[in-house]
């Protein structure tokens, strides 16, 4: 049973007859920090388990008093040694609860929601299952507790259409910190003027499609997606979930040439349907930096999941991005020279025979990019 948790990746526990946890699946370890699952408490009767620092950090004070209205009777029902021995395992911390409930027959299920805190995050409800498990021959032998999220299916489905593989990426992020990275702007060129073109439907339309696009391309080559505002993207691209800084760098060129592609297909998908559209009014301008210490984290609110970015070189590559024109990606200096002579033999880029100019020398920079990164040193790709 333990094994097929595992596999389909279930947040869950089984504990023995006598309510002593086995086992605890690797989601659990993710969602607690630990990584020694014995720091859980493996073989604790669940009133020692439940008086673990780490099990209190995890769900409130609340959560608890509640589990214990509900499951006390139960776990008196299944303890040899009835009151007293509840009394000894809780370490005297619920002797006055323990006195007043009275021994209940566990149902074969039931359903629960406590409330999950991880860290300085906002808490969240958690819907839990449990199901006593029986032998073949029909010997109470132990239960199993599945946790899932307390969202409507409607709900979740919209969420489980994003990419795993980038969630756990942004996972990882839950604790603020300084991480080098490869930085990632993109912009639709004159966006204003191709908006009056269109019907409403049918810009919101390419909007939907370049911007859907773009982040599949992220995620393609090892990014996580940043801030969407209007009909822009961001990106990061961290060395630690690339192997290296030049593997960062080198994810990030792959991902902004796979945008100038991708975001030719959507401009003429919609140029098809409207006739209003010529696939070469739109262009799509990237900027790519390097960010040797970026303080990175997520972003929480009641209304979003995002990761974010602090410092000097994410203002600098957005201005990069906007000096960009008619499709153009720009790569900075200090990115170009991340990369190791596998990465940039693979990229067909040769960083040693690059040309370079600053910002401030480009005919498409604005007074602001000239002020906020003019002596910053790009290339065009």
């Amino acid at each position: 049973m333990a094994r097929s948790l595992e596999e389909a990746g279930w947040a869950a526990e089984l504990y023995d007859a006598g309510w002593k946890l086995v086992w605890v699946s690797s989601e659990i370890l993710e969602l607690t920090g630990e990584s020694d699952p014995a720091e859980l408490g493996y073989g604790e009767h669940v009133l020692e388990h439940i008086r673990r620092t780490t099990f209190q950090n995890m769900i409130s004070a609340e959560s608890v008093a509640s589990l214990l209205e509900v499951e006390l009777p139960m776990v008196l029902h299944d303890t040899p040694g009835g009151k007293e021995e509840l009394k000894r395992l809780a370490g005297g911390t619920l002797d006055e609860v323990i006195d007043r409930i009275e021994e209940r027959a566990p149902p074969t299920s039931w359903a629960s929601q406590i409330e999950f805190l991880q860290g300085d995050l906002p808490p969240i409800p958690v819907n839990l299952l449990v199901t006593r498990l029986h032998s073949r021959k029909g010997e109470h032998i132990g239960r199993l507790v599945l946790y899932g999220p307390a969202l409507p299916t409607s709900i979740l489905s919209l969420v489980a259409r994003g990419d795993p593989a980038m969630f756990e990426r942004m996972a990882r992020l839950v604790d603020p910190g300084r991480r080098p990275a490869a930085i990632l702007f993109a912009d639709v060129q004159d966006s204003g003027l191709v908006s009056k073109r269109l019907p409403s439907a049918s810009y919101f339309g390419l909007l939907r499609g370049l911007i859907t696009a773009i982040d599949e391309v992220v995620g393609r080559f090892g990014g996580v997606v940043g801030k969407h505002a209007g009909d822009g993207a961001t990106a990061f691209f961290i060395a630690d979930d690339l192997g290296s800084p030049s593997g960062a760098a080198r994810g990030a060129l792959e991902a902004a040439r796979a945008i100038a592609v991708v975001a030719r297909d959507v401009v003429k998908r919609t140029s098809d349907e409207s006739e209003a559209l010529d696939p070469d009014d739109v262009k799509v301008n990237v900027g790519v930096h390097w960010g040797g210490q970026l303080y990175m984290g997520q972003l929480v609110t009641g209304g979003r999941l995002e990761v974010t970015a602090l410092g000097d070189t994410v203002n600098e590559a957005a201005r990069i991005q906007q000096s960009a024109r008619d499709g153009q990606v720009l790569a900075s200096k200090s990115l170009l020279e991340q990369l190791r002579a596998d990465d940039a033999k693979a990229l067909d880029i040769d960083p040693d025979a690059m040309t370079y100019r600053t910002i401030e020398e480009l005919p498409g920079a604005s007074s602001k990019a000239k002020r906020d990164a003019g002596t910053v040193p790009v290339a065009t790709l």
